[in-house]
């Protein structure tokens, strides 16, 4: 019986060696991949593996109005566009539809609780500070953002950008989902000085709509 119990005991103690002396090791590593940018009202089990292209370039729709009825509205892990922030060298980086952990591992994401460019209202835009928005926190006011959809193509400007504790959102919910005389757009990231580890606070950059293609829902 003893031969049975002691190899055993020697594989529980270990295996919790190797656990304590390097957990504190790899969390800051699984901690990169592990940031939510916003809470997904998607059901991960739902979306697709791959997600379908919508977005075949661009379309030269620069105002004007587009019927909803003639836009196929995109399912979650679709790429719906791309944007580009000349000033900061974020060029043609795919926009992609919904916001789970999965789907930031693929470009920025927009969160489904917010709106579509051209259909009214805010679009909130985030993706992870140590890929595809490293250069995010050096916007400055001014700066100009382009949004290209599948549908058409649309030019903001940043009014302001703001440091915030993501748990405190009354510090952004109003410049996302408040009322406003022209669509705003919020992008965010994560903000801690270059180093791997979790943090608590957010870049954000808020910009309002230049021009592009107005939506008609009711057509």
């Amino acid at each position: 019986m003893g031969f049975l119990i002691l190899p055993l005991v020697f594989f529980i103690a270990g295996y919790l060696t190797f656990y304590f002396v390097l957990s504190p090791v790899l969390e800051p590593v699984k901690s990169i991949y592990a940031i939510a940018f916003s809470e997904s009202s998607a059901d991960e089990s739902a979306e697709s593996s791959q997600g379908k292209d919508l977005f075949s370039g661009k379309l030269g729709v620069y105002d004007g109005t587009i019927k909803a009825s003639e836009i196929h509205f995109p399912y979650v892990g679709d790429k719906w566009g791309e944007i580009t922030i000349e000033s900061v060298g974020i060029k043609d980086l795919p926009l992609i539809y919904g916001d789970s952990r999965k789907l930031l591992l693929k470009g920025a994401c927009i969160s489904e609780r917010s709106r579509l460019p051209g259909f009214g209202g805010g679009t909130l835009i985030g993706a992870h500070k140590y890929s595809f928005f490293h250069e995010l926190e050096y916007v400055n006011v001014d700066d100009e953002v382009v949004i290209e959809t599948y549908y058409g193509t649309y030019i903001y400007k940043v009014y302001k950008t703001e440091i915030i504790d993501v748990d405190n959102t009354t510090d952004y919910w109003d410049e996302v989902y408040g009322e406003h005389e022209t669509e705003t757009l919020a992008l965010y990231s994560c903000y801690v000085s270059d180093t791997i580890r979790t943090t608590n606070y957010r870049f954000f950059a808020f910009c309002e709509l230049i021009s592009g293609p107005q939506v008609d829902e009711y057509s």
